[in-house]
């Protein structure tokens, strides 16, 4: 009767016993290195782009978290661990999404400003050089290349070539049937300015 007790107790204590190492073994889950060495990959990857000028809170976050998540894995929290470097990495690649946003306004900013300064020399040019009864041919140039600048402004950049072209052409021909050395200087000038935005509005359109 002492051996069917004896064997009873063996048998409610094993499974009592494999349930307590299974509870022990999900409180001790496997480490999770994939999700870190992401992290740690993308932390990096923001670092050496623009993410640390143009978004640094966004990357000072990625890089704290990463860093509880490191003392988690250490502490074998290893549930706490993954999920801290899941968001490490969800924010450094916010981090770089953000910078190139960001660093394309800046560019757009950049290219607005040399606009507008190209706008106020041609004008000045255009000022000082114009006599008073402009050639149809000069105006003309001056109305496309004025259309261009425009349409480079707004980032169309193809059509800007086109129409830069077109006032190019307008302006050799204003200079050839030019009657005063003025006009034929003002002729001169717009046929620079426009080969430069054309130039410029070829390069755009290439990079972007």
């Amino acid at each position: 009767m002492m051996e069917k007790s004896a064997t009873v107790q063996r048998w409610i204590a094993g499974p009592l016993l494999c349930g307590a190492l299974g509870l022990s073994a999900c409180t001790t889950a496997r480490p999770p290195v994939a999700s870190l060495s992401q992290a740690e990959l993308a932390v990096r990857q923001a670092s050496e782009s623009k993410a640390s000028l143009y978004a640094p809170a966004e990357l000072q976050l990625a890089r704290e978290e990463l860093a509880s998540a490191r003392l988690a894995l250490d502490a074998r929290e290893y549930e706490r661990a993954r999920r801290l470097a899941e968001q490490s990495l969800a924010d450094a690649r916010l981090a770089e999404a953000r910078a190139e946003t960001e660093s394309t306004r800046q560019t757009a900013r950049d290219l607005r400003l040399s606009i507008e300064t190209l706008r106020d020399e041609a004008a000045r040019v255009s000022a000082a050089h114009l006599p008073p009864a402009v050639p149809v041919e000069l105006r003309l140039a001056r109305e496309t290349l004025d259309s261009a600048k425009l349409a480079l402004d707004v980032r169309e950049y193809e059509r800007a070539r086109r129409l830069a072209e077109q006032a190019l052409a307008d302006a050799r021909l204003a200079e050839v049937r030019a009657e005063t050395e003025s006009t034929q200087q003002a002729a001169r000038d717009l046929q620079l300015s426009s080969e430069a935005l054309r130039a410029e509005a070829a390069r755009l359109a290439a990079l972007y």
